[in-house]
């Protein structure tokens, strides 16, 4: 069998195609929900006291080891010792196994991702959200066999990596143990119209979000936030037969919508975190959920609605007293970006100085310290400034956004200083909601 190189995203070093697929299964940690926030990523750190077991040891010099393995692509781009004979058929697409691994980088003591013992992972080979390397890996074996691979940056995380977690063209070890293979059933096409669809699309969703948090732990946002959306989609879209059922639907969403929330502040977008949280407020599952004001929090300290950032912080602190450190770094965080963006300056010199349609030094003084501030600040995104702004005041603001390679948008009340060109979609959501 061939396989061709994977493409490389220039701005993550992954081939998102290749990560994430519709229907992906890989089912671990079901339990996840009972962590305060993933972000944190301490249920899967090797570094906890109670350390879980996992398969295989650390290899210190990857080209010495290499010499002890065999290639399993034409290319070498996987190459593969056998540490425990298996037997059965070969695999194809129309299998669902289950694998134990642990995946270690050159001469690191400890592996930067693994599956705890008892706790396999299931996907299924046609349709998952498995890197190509490793795919490749688990399709060379037979069940009950484990064996040890040396995979290539260009069939893992790409030529750039996932800085500065994954190194540019690192290549890695996977000791990977096959428990499992059976024929994937057949179920077909969910139809939505038909009644008594919810078990079944409750089933698929709960691996959507368990393939969703693994994509998570790996950082891959983008990919994460297409399965959390596809299982949202899918339950928004099912009939509902009974109360039971509305519960669990409720139940699935409020985990779907809060790590959606957490995803996005991850990769900047607090528009859209505000819009999950939103949802959550819908489903009346914000203002009792400490770890979905938190998110909220910091998406809208991220826009510069610092005010608001505080009213759901300290409501998260409320409810969470056990988080006190954590919630209170944020909020000192939203008291210096309020000082530092002190947008009422603007106004202010305005009254006290100018008259209309003209610009005062002290103006342009404000307006340069406010871009400043707002552009060298990675924990802010978006900055709205006042609406009672005059033509030449706005000129000289927008050539100054212009100057620092910044956007200024009109929006209802004001305008909208971005570091990225304004999304459309959802402009009007995110007003409605801040």
């Amino acid at each position: 069998m061939s396989y061709s190189e994977p493409k490389v995203a220039l701005e993550t070093g992954l081939d998102l195609g290749q990560l994430c697929t519709t229907g992906s299964i890989l089912h671990i940690n079901g339990d996840y929900e009972d962590d305060y926030h993933i972000e944190l990523d301490n249920s899967y750190s090797c570094s906890k006291q109670n350390k879980a077991e996992y398969i295989g040891e650390p290899v210190q010099c990857f080209d010495e080891f290499a010499k002890l393995l065999k290639p399993v692509d034409d290319n070498g781009l996987v190459k593969k010792k056998i540490l425990e004979e298996g037997g059965g058929l070969p695999l194809n697409k129309g299998c669902t196994v289950s694998v134990c691994f642990a995946g270690f980088w050159e001469s690191e003591p400890e592996p930067f991702y693994y599956t705890e013992s008892g706790k396999p992972m299931v996907a299924n080979l046609n349709e998952n959200g498995l890197l190509p390397g490793i795919q490749m890996a688990i399709e060379s074996m037979l069940v009950g066999e484990m064996a040890v691979f040396l995979l290539s940056f260009q069939v893992m995380y790409g030529e750039m990596g996932v800085p500065p977690r994954i190194k540019p063209k690192a290549d890695c070890l996977f000791y990977v143990q096959l428990t499992k293979s059976i024929i994937t059933p057949k179920d077909g096409e969910i139809d939505f119209a038909e009644p008594n669809t919810f078990k079944r699309v409750h089933h698929q969703v709960q691996l959507l979000y368990s393939s969703g948090v693994t994509l998570h732990k790996i950082k891959n946002y983008p990919s994460a936030i297409q399965l959390f959306k596809k299982g949202v989609n899918m339950l928004h879209k099912c009939r509902l037969a009974d109360e039971n059922e509305e519960n669990l639907q409720v139940k699935q969403l409020r985990k779907l919508y809060i790590n959606l929330a957490i995803c996005y502040n991850a990769t900047k977008q607090p528009l859209k975190a505000c819009i999950a949280c939103n949802e959550l407020n819908r489903i009346r599952s914000l203002w009792n959920n400490a770890k979905a004001l938190f998110q909220n929090a910091k998406a809208l300290r991220m826009i510069a609605q610092f005010d608001e950032a505080q009213r759901k912080l300290e409501k998260a602190l409320e409810l969470r007293p056990d988080r006190h450190e954590e919630m209170q770094q944020e909020m000192a965080l939203i008291n210096r970006l309020r000082e530092s963006c002190n947008r009422t300056r603007l106004v202010e010199n305005r009254f006290k100085d100018s008259m209309p349609n003209l610009i005062t030094d002290n103006f342009k003084t404000e307006v340069d310290n406010l871009i400043k501030n707002f552009k060298e600040d990675d924990n802010l995104c978006k900055l709205t400034l006042p609406g009672n702004l005059n033509t030449a005041e706005m000129e000289y603001i927008k050539k100054a956004c212009v100057r620092e390679n910044l956007f200024c948008n009109k929006i209802k009340e004001g305008h909208l200083l971005d570091k990225d060109e304004a999304d459309d979609s959802i402009e009007s959501k995110a007003e409605l909601y801040i």
